[in-house]
């Protein structure tokens, strides 16, 4: 049985189909040898690394509500605004949502673990704004080729999700050591290039991404969230027609990062998906 990786791909709430599809291969049996995740992604990866069955997770996030994991910044919101009212005052606005009701969850659900304390091969995808380097959070020695990367062995899981889940402008970027932590979509939205990295021998990708829209924005965040799905969608794709052996594109359009309610639905466009190619992939798997 060849070994598997799993790159699980950003896309806001869109994430939580990479549940599906943990579940379903899971009731077939297949377990994967490597995961790795960016922004959403990084998410379930992390959970899953942590030990936490596909669903357990499902279980959890049907019971949140928004302002279990939104915490908005309301009190820069209104710096932000005096300075523009006040001459010489200045205070940069650097996300509407601070993120830490989110790195508080993710503690708290992957027990407090730490990289070198997971079993699984894992990496986790975040981007250093101030440089433009790929950062990977990573609990094994890789090589990284020619890609500008910076690969770090010791944090939190909680704290490498919320430094890959901070979408520039929407999230408040996460600050680690010297560096300012920023979502790791930038560089890699579906993160497949790591998995060859980390010795996978059959990599299935998980793109959240569309080519095509078929709703309109609204509000702030949404307009960020389509741009960056815009600018990376290309670089998705040359890194999943270089790297990935499956990729898979659930069909999730409109998903705003409040709509929690719509979990069910979410988790079984994921669990969809993957059981109309388990098939090819069992066979693949055995080849």
């Amino acid at each position: 049985m060849k070994k598997l990786g799993l790159a699980l791909g950003g896309g806001g709430l869109k994430g939580l189909a990479h549940i599906g599809v943990l579940q379903a291969l899971e009731q077939n049996g297949i377990k994967p040898t490597f995961i790795s995740g960016t922004s959403a992604g990084s998410i379930v990866a992390a959970l899953y690394a942590s030990g936490m069955k596909p669903d357990q997770m499902a279980m959890q996030v049907k019971q949140l509500k928004p302002c279990d994991y939104l915490d908005y910044n309301i009190g820069g919101l209104i710096k932000y605004i005096i300075g523009l009212l006040l001459p010489g005052s200045h205070w940069p606005l650097q996300g509407v949502i601070k993120g830490r009701r989110l790195e508080r969850l993710m503690y708290k659900w992957t027990r407090g673990l730490t990289l070198n304390q997971i079993k699984i091969p894992t990496a986790i995808i975040s981007c250093n704004i101030n440089t433009g380097y790929e950062v990977v959070f990573c609990n094994r020695r890789i090589p990284t080729g020619q890609r500008r990367v910076q690969v770090l062995h010791q944090a939190l899981l909680s704290e490498a999700v919320r430094c890959s889940t901070a979408i520039p402008a929407t999230f408040v970027p996460r600050k680690y050591g010297d560096m300012l932590m920023v979502d790791g979509g930038l560089r890699s939205m579906v993160p497949a290039w790591v998995q060859v990295a980390m010795g996978a021998e059959y990599i299935l990708a998980i793109d959240l991404g569309q080519e095509q829209y078929h709703s309109d924005v609204d509000g702030i965040p949404a307009l960020i969230s389509r741009s960056l799905e815009i600018l990376t969608y290309e670089t998705s794709v040359m890194d999943e027609q270089l790297y990935a052996d499956m990729v898979l594109f659930p069909v999730l359009d409109n998903i705003g990062l409040g709509d929690i309610d719509k979990a069910d639905w979410i988790i079984a466009q994921g669990r969809q998906v993957m059981e109309r190619r388990i098939e090819e992939l069992i066979k693949a798997l055995s080849a």
